[in-house]
């Protein structure tokens, strides 16, 4: 009995006490509901969709056409779409240009239409809009403020010469058609010599600088709340508008002065100012809408900086931004050259760029610095209608010439163009092409194109490298 008992224990499995078992069991099977919970409530993200959507910013080609997708990851484009229109040459001629808030992307072509896209697909969306035509002021130089706005789900238009405010809510997924956005979509007038903005909850703004008037219409759901008005003592004949987090920004460009929710007075933005006060415009524009700051960043041809948009603001932007080098005095003449754009706030950089005839200035400061420019040069020496916008969007950042149409990859060393728009004449009827299968003299001739087994897609660069030195 004693022997058969040791062996027992030393070669058989001793079993656990029932109630052990029960609660082991238990915790399983609570973990397993958990899991099939979160399962069932998780919207999941395909891996492959990141790189297509979410990795991509919409570019406009200028004077080519077109319009583009850059895969900033692979550090190119991956989808090209015709239909922007052929924008000609000359100062008088409107440039195509496209808007972009995540999956949202709404192209505007050189005639004032807005057609919307999938950004996945490149597929047209059906219907079209015909944004009302302005009549700015002429004969100044002013960097001309927005009357098309895309951000927080929201798509806005503003009539500049009546301000009938317009807004439309989409999917974030994507997709949304906009072609009911004039007939349906009427929301509020602010008044004469209009601009708009949208915040990055979707909230519209619209400024008057006939009436120095300021609309405010918050998004609700699928559609907005009660029109929110406030009077500022100020008319003049152009105003600009932002948003910094959920607040509203407005620049005079009569006097050059900044108002905000939070300041008692204007303030003066530095080199905003002029000394023809009803005879000239401020050169300037504020910055792209983002996210809640003391401050808001601007840009004038001498450099881009922060001016604060509260009292209580210890923001000293002297020595802070970015310095063109476009100071020289002369400035004012060779303005049919030298074009302003929007900077943006990324983190805590000042991100700007300047058209200057056949080159670009680009810089970047970040913190409590100064930076000076680096040069992209361009072509020829041209008499520029637009500037360089900054894309942004979900954190990444390339430059797009409004002009010539070329893209800049700021993340790549040594030359940073990255455009490959197609060969030969733009085409009238909104097209798709994947850029993958070009070659140096790329020019589809159907919609759809593919790769042929083990090749690479080629590129065509004729840009000089990039130097980094200071202008001026």
């Amino acid at each position: 009995m004693s022997a058969q008992g040791e062996e027992s224990r030393g070669t058989g499995r001793r079993r656990r006490p029932v109630w052990l078992r029960v609660v082991s069991g238990g915790i399983i099977s609570l973990l397993v509901v958990v899991a099939a919970i979160f399962a069932t409530r998780s919207d999941g993200q395909p891996v492959h969709d990141v790189a297509l959507t979410d990795g991509g910013l919409w570019v406009s080609g200028g004077r080519t056409g077109y319009w583009g997708r850059v895969n900033t990851g692979a550090h190119q484009f991956d989808l090209v779409l015709s239909g922007a229109g052929d924008a000609g040459t000359g100062r008088d001629v409107l440039r195509a240009d496209v808007l972009q808030d995540g999956r949202n992307a709404v192209g505007v072509t050189a005639d004032r239409r807005l057609i919307a896209f999938d950004t996945r697909t490149g597929e047209r969306i059906k219907g079209e809009v015909q944004v009302p035509e302005p009549t700015p002021v002429t004969g100044v130089d002013f960097h001309e403020p927005d009357r098309v706005a895309l951000g927080g789900d929201t798509l806005a238009v503003v009539d500049h010469d009546t301000g009938r405010i317009w807004g439309k809510r989409l999917d974030p997924a994507g997709g949304t058609p906009i072609a009911d956005l004039l007939d349906t979509g009427e929301l509020d007038t602010v008044g004469k010599q209009a601009a708009v903005t949208v915040d990055l909850d979707g909230d519209i703004m619209a400024v008057s600088a006939d009436s120095g008037r300021v609309v405010e219409i918050p998004a609700e759901g699928d559609g907005f709340g009660q029109p929110i008005r406030t009077d500022l003592d100020f008319s003049g004949r152009a105003a600009d508008i932002t948003a910094v987090g959920d607040e509203w920004v407005v620049l005079d460009l009569e006097t050059g002065d900044v108002m905000s929710e939070h300041l008692q007075d204007p303030q003066p933005i530095a080199g905003g100012t002029q000394d023809n006060a009803g005879e000239d415009l401020a050169m300037v524009a504020l910055q792209q809408p983002g996210p809640a700051s003391d401050v808001v960043g601007y840009q004038t041809l001498e450099r881009a900086g922060y001016a604060r948009i509260t009292e209580d603001s210890d923001h000293d932007g002297a020595d802070v931004g970015v310095v063109s080098g476009l100071d020289e005095g002369d400035e004012r003449p060779q303005a049919q050259f030298n074009k302003i754009s929007r900077p943006v706030v990324n983190g805590d950089c000042l991100y700007a760029a300047w058209g200057m005839g056949g080159t670009i200035l680009w810089g970047r400061a970040c913190g409590q610095t100064q930076a000076q420019t680096s040069q992209l040069p361009v072509a020829g020496n041209l008499t520029r209608r637009n500037g360089v916008a900054v894309r942004h969007d979900r954190g990444q950042l390339v430059l797009n010439d409004l002009d010539t149409g070329r893209v800049y990859d700021l993340t790549l060393p040594g030359d940073l163009r990255i455009d490959t728009w197609p060969g030969g004449a733009p085409r009238g009827d909104p097209e798709r092409y994947d850029p993958s299968g070009w070659g140096e003299d790329p020019s589809p001739s159907s919609t759809t194109s593919t790769r042929r087994p083990g090749s690479s897609p080629s590129k065509s660069r004729t840009s000089s490298p990039t130097t980094s030195t200071k202008t001026g």
